[in-house]
Protein backbone atom coordinates (compact mmCIF):
# COMPACT_ATOMS: atom_id res chain seq x y z
CA UNK A 1 0.00 0.00 0.00
CA UNK A 2 2.84 2.30 0.87
CA UNK A 3 4.37 2.23 -2.87
CA UNK A 4 1.02 2.77 -3.95
CA UNK A 5 1.31 6.35 -2.38
CA UNK A 6 4.81 6.57 -4.03
CA UNK A 7 4.08 6.69 -7.23
CA UNK A 8 3.59 10.54 -8.06
CA UNK A 9 1.15 9.36 -11.07
CA UNK A 10 -1.09 7.76 -9.11
CA UNK A 11 -1.09 10.68 -6.47
CA UNK A 12 -1.60 13.09 -9.55
CA UNK A 13 -4.70 11.19 -10.97
CA UNK A 14 -5.79 10.90 -7.20
CA UNK A 15 -6.12 14.63 -6.75
CA UNK A 16 -7.69 15.34 -9.88
CA UNK A 17 -10.17 12.80 -9.56
CA UNK A 18 -10.86 14.56 -6.65
CA UNK A 19 -10.86 18.63 -7.94
CA UNK A 20 -13.33 17.10 -11.21
CA UNK A 21 -15.80 15.46 -8.57
CA UNK A 22 -15.86 18.22 -6.42
CA UNK A 23 -16.88 20.64 -9.50
CA UNK A 24 -19.57 18.40 -11.09
CA UNK A 25 -21.35 17.64 -7.54
CA UNK A 26 -20.14 20.93 -5.40
CA UNK A 27 -21.84 19.65 -1.91
CA UNK A 28 -20.74 22.83 -0.58
CA UNK A 29 -23.57 24.56 -2.12
CA UNK A 30 -25.76 22.39 -0.01
CA UNK A 31 -24.71 24.46 3.30
CA UNK A 32 -23.95 27.81 2.01
CA UNK A 33 -26.71 30.25 1.51
CA UNK A 34 -27.05 33.23 -1.44
CA UNK A 35 -29.41 35.89 0.02
CA UNK A 36 -31.12 38.40 -2.63
CA UNK A 37 -33.06 41.27 -1.70
CA UNK A 38 -35.40 42.37 -4.73
CA UNK A 39 -38.40 44.82 -4.46
CA UNK A 40 -41.26 43.98 -6.05
CA UNK A 41 -41.50 47.66 -7.32
CA UNK A 42 -37.98 46.41 -9.21
CA UNK A 43 -40.14 43.93 -10.79
CA UNK A 44 -42.42 46.46 -12.76
CA UNK A 45 -40.48 49.52 -12.96
CA UNK A 46 -39.82 50.08 -16.96
CA UNK A 47 -36.61 51.64 -18.32
CA UNK A 48 -36.18 53.80 -21.32
CA UNK A 49 -32.85 54.57 -22.42
CA UNK A 50 -32.95 57.91 -24.46
CA UNK A 51 -30.09 59.18 -26.59
CA UNK A 52 -29.52 63.01 -27.95
CA UNK A 53 -26.75 64.27 -30.04
CA UNK A 54 -25.81 67.91 -30.20
CA UNK A 55 -23.25 68.37 -33.09
CA UNK A 56 -20.33 65.84 -31.94
CA UNK A 57 -21.14 65.27 -28.66
CA UNK A 58 -24.05 62.53 -27.68
CA UNK A 59 -25.21 61.77 -24.07
CA UNK A 60 -27.43 58.68 -23.34
CA UNK A 61 -29.95 59.17 -21.04
CA UNK A 62 -31.37 56.44 -18.39
CA UNK A 63 -34.78 57.08 -16.56
CA UNK A 64 -36.97 55.08 -14.50
CA UNK A 65 -40.80 55.69 -14.81
CA UNK A 66 -42.87 55.00 -11.36
CA UNK A 67 -45.72 52.06 -12.28
CA UNK A 68 -49.04 53.46 -13.41
CA UNK A 69 -51.59 50.83 -12.40
CA UNK A 70 -51.47 49.50 -9.28
CA UNK A 71 -49.77 45.61 -8.91
CA UNK A 72 -51.90 42.74 -8.01
CA UNK A 73 -51.05 39.84 -6.18
CA UNK A 74 -53.32 37.05 -8.59
CA UNK A 75 -52.31 33.59 -6.17
CA UNK A 76 -50.02 32.43 -4.02
CA UNK A 77 -48.60 29.21 -2.41
CA UNK A 78 -46.67 27.80 0.33
CA UNK A 79 -43.20 26.04 -0.88
CA UNK A 80 -43.00 22.62 0.48
CA UNK A 81 -39.51 20.95 1.35
CA UNK A 82 -39.32 17.98 -1.72
CA UNK A 83 -36.34 15.84 0.31
CA UNK A 84 -34.88 19.26 0.75
CA UNK A 85 -35.35 22.23 3.30
CA UNK A 86 -37.82 24.47 2.04
CA UNK A 87 -40.51 27.58 3.39
CA UNK A 88 -41.54 30.56 2.41
CA UNK A 89 -44.52 32.11 -0.51
CA UNK A 90 -44.38 32.39 -3.76
CA UNK A 91 -46.74 34.67 -5.11
CA UNK A 92 -47.87 35.69 -8.59
CA UNK A 93 -48.24 39.54 -9.47
CA UNK A 94 -49.78 41.29 -12.10
CA UNK A 95 -49.59 45.20 -13.36
CA UNK A 96 -50.86 46.22 -16.86
CA UNK A 97 -51.15 42.61 -18.22
CA UNK A 98 -47.40 41.85 -17.22
CA UNK A 99 -47.06 39.00 -14.62
CA UNK A 100 -44.23 38.40 -12.31
CA UNK A 101 -43.16 35.75 -10.43
CA UNK A 102 -42.06 37.16 -6.59
CA UNK A 103 -40.02 34.58 -4.03
CA UNK A 104 -40.93 36.76 -1.15
CA UNK A 105 -38.75 38.25 1.49
CA UNK A 106 -39.61 34.85 3.91
CA UNK A 107 -37.92 32.53 1.63
CA UNK A 108 -35.57 30.29 2.43
CA UNK A 109 -34.84 26.93 0.29
CA UNK A 110 -32.13 24.34 0.73
CA UNK A 111 -29.57 25.65 -1.65
CA UNK A 112 -27.49 23.01 -4.24
CA UNK A 113 -26.21 22.97 -7.35
CA UNK A 114 -27.53 24.22 -10.87
CA UNK A 115 -30.79 24.95 -9.39
CA UNK A 116 -33.99 26.50 -11.97
CA UNK A 117 -37.50 27.63 -11.07
CA UNK A 118 -40.05 25.88 -13.07
CA UNK A 119 -43.77 26.46 -13.76
CA UNK A 120 -45.71 23.15 -14.08
CA UNK A 121 -49.41 23.51 -15.98
CA UNK A 122 -50.68 21.50 -13.13
CA UNK A 123 -52.44 22.08 -9.54
CA UNK A 124 -48.98 19.94 -8.19
CA UNK A 125 -46.18 18.44 -8.31
CA UNK A 126 -46.51 14.65 -8.16
CA UNK A 127 -43.23 13.35 -8.59
CA UNK A 128 -40.71 12.63 -11.59
CA UNK A 129 -39.11 14.56 -14.41
CA UNK A 130 -41.78 17.13 -15.40
CA UNK A 131 -43.28 16.91 -18.98
CA UNK A 132 -44.43 20.08 -19.31
CA UNK A 133 -42.81 23.55 -18.00
CA UNK A 134 -41.86 26.99 -18.35
CA UNK A 135 -38.23 27.39 -17.65
CA UNK A 136 -37.95 30.44 -16.03
CA UNK A 137 -33.96 30.52 -15.54
CA UNK A 138 -31.40 29.62 -12.67
CA UNK A 139 -33.12 30.48 -8.82
CA UNK A 140 -31.37 33.67 -8.67
CA UNK A 141 -30.93 32.87 -4.39
CA UNK A 142 -32.04 30.50 -1.54
CA UNK A 143 -32.82 32.87 0.72
CA UNK A 144 -34.84 36.51 0.58
CA UNK A 145 -37.12 38.15 -1.84
CA UNK A 146 -36.47 37.77 -5.91
CA UNK A 147 -38.50 38.41 -9.25
CA UNK A 148 -38.57 36.61 -12.02
CA UNK A 149 -40.33 37.84 -14.85
CA UNK A 150 -43.01 35.76 -16.74
CA UNK A 151 -43.40 34.91 -20.76
CA UNK A 152 -45.85 35.61 -22.41
CA UNK A 153 -46.84 32.12 -22.61
CA UNK A 154 -47.48 32.41 -19.07
CA UNK A 155 -51.31 31.48 -18.15
CA UNK A 156 -52.14 31.93 -14.57
CA UNK A 157 -55.34 29.42 -14.92
CA UNK A 158 -52.56 26.30 -16.45
CA UNK A 159 -49.57 27.43 -14.75
CA UNK A 160 -50.31 26.63 -11.24
CA UNK A 161 -47.21 25.01 -9.63
CA UNK A 162 -43.71 26.38 -8.94
CA UNK A 163 -41.15 24.01 -8.61
CA UNK A 164 -37.35 24.46 -7.78
CA UNK A 165 -35.26 21.36 -9.47
CA UNK A 166 -31.97 20.61 -9.68
CA UNK A 167 -31.12 19.95 -13.20
CA UNK A 168 -27.61 18.07 -12.43
CA UNK A 169 -29.22 15.53 -10.23
CA UNK A 170 -32.74 15.44 -11.94
CA UNK A 171 -34.06 16.15 -8.72
CA UNK A 172 -37.06 18.23 -7.07
CA UNK A 173 -35.89 20.53 -4.44
CA UNK A 174 -39.16 22.18 -3.45
CA UNK A 175 -42.46 23.08 -4.87
CA UNK A 176 -45.44 25.70 -4.01
CA UNK A 177 -49.18 24.86 -5.27
CA UNK A 178 -50.60 28.58 -5.87
CA UNK A 179 -54.04 28.53 -5.00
Amino acid sequence: MKAFFRNPLVVAGGIVLLVVGFLLFRPDTLFTDVRVAESLEDAFATSTTGTTSAADETTATSTASPPVAEIVDIVSGAFIGIDHRASGTATIYSQEGRYVLRFEDNTDIQNGPDLYVWLLPSDSYDGGIPDEYLDLGRLTGNVGGQNYQLPESFDPEVHRTVLIWCLRFSVAFAAAPLV
